[in-house]
């Protein structure tokens, strides 16, 4: 018996130590628009916000993987079967009021709760946003015309129960529609991840922010840059991309025995604006988040990438998957 334990701890060892892919598939959308003669980069801020900087590298922070297993694995259940107290975001019926794209949230009965106003208020600020875009954009992106303002980068991710099958459907169709030649076509890619991770609120069970500006276009670029380039070691394969304008899609052929329990969205996003986003540590923050990131204006844009995994129909990803890749999510 002991010497069984002792294999069996051995065996955990190793494979929590390994490298080899925890997440298999993945898909990836974006580009950049940082110009290529850009001045040159003036010493970084070094991407300090809060005390903090991004962790890079896998197991980087851990503290919140201690957590997470110290007070046992989360229940992976419909979200109605999550539901307590607190502010609920729940999905009711389509409103006719509002668009045929969006699903409002909040309760039943037609009232409208502080969920419902702060919905729609996001929802509100977000168009508001892209109409002054619209309104004031031309000439490509602000931080390309003047070259010298500090440029804020920002990850979000989110992981989301795996029975939000939806979700992966509607990234899938955002990465066959969008231009990513240009920032209009970035500026497509990220109002509308940001709406489809709004339809799916009641889905969310971990999530992670970070921000932060640095002195120039290309400290920024190459920040974001090794921020994609993080993401990315985590897929055994990039099966579907749509980036710089050039598409590709290819099939791993894996086929899983179990369902899949979790859904992971990572977005990642350079503006020539201020840009703070919260830690993430409750639904409301995300709220915040999903807000702020919704209101970047088009003219603002200076590189967008979103990466999700699993992609690939029959791929799957689970809790022990994600406590190996991302182990600074934290619990909503």
């Amino acid at each position: 018996m002991a010497m069984a334990a002792l294999t069996a701890s051995a065996a955990l060892l190793f494979c929590s130590c390994d490298p080899a892919f925890a997440a298999g598939s993945g898909g990836r959308m974006g580009g950049s628009a940082f110009s290529s003669s850009s001045s040159s980069s003036s010493p970084s801020s070094g991407f300090q916000d809060s005390g903090s900087s991004f962790p890079l590298g896998r197991g980087a922070d851990s503290s919140s993987l201690q957590q997470q297993r110290s007070q046992g694995a989360r229940s992976l259940s419909s979200p109605a079967a999550r539901s307590s107290g607190g502010h609920h975001l729940s999905v009711t019926g389509r409103s006719a009021l509002a668009p045929a794209y969006m699903t409002p949230l909040g309760g039943g009965g037609g009232g409208f709760g502080l969920t419902s106003l702060l919905f729609w208020g996001v929802f509100a600020f977000i168009m508001v946003k892209a109409a002054q875009g619209v309104l004031g954009g031309g000439g490509g992106s602000r931080a390309l015309r003047e070259g010298d303002d500090p440029v804020s980068v920002a990850k979000l991710q989110v992981a989301l129960l795996g029975s939000a099958r939806g979700l992966q459907r509607d990234l899938e169709r955002i990465a066959s529609r969008a231009d990513t030649s240009g920032p209009t076509g970035l500026h497509f890619i990220l109002q509308e991840t940001v709406l489809a991770l709004l339809r799916n609120p009641d889905y969310a069970v971990y999530g992670y922010g970070k921000s932060g500006r640095e002195d120039s276009p290309d400290a920024a670029e190459n920040r974001f840059n090794a921020l994609s380039l993080e993401e990315r070691r985590k897929f055994e394969a990039e099966t579907l991309v749509n980036v710089g304008g050039r598409k590709r899609q290819s099939s791993l052929n894996r086929q899983s025995s179990g369902p899949n329990e979790l859904i992971v969205v990572t977005i990642l996003a350079a503006v020539a604006a201020p840009l703070k986003l919260p830690r993430v540590t409750s639904r409301e923050e995300l709220l915040e988040a999903l807000s702020k990131l919704g209101g970047v204006r088009s003219e603002d844009v200076l590189a967008v990438e979103v990466l999700w995994t699993p992609e690939e129909e029959g791929d799957t990803f689970t809790q022990e998957d994600l406590f190996t890749d991302y182990p600074q999510l934290n619990n909503l």
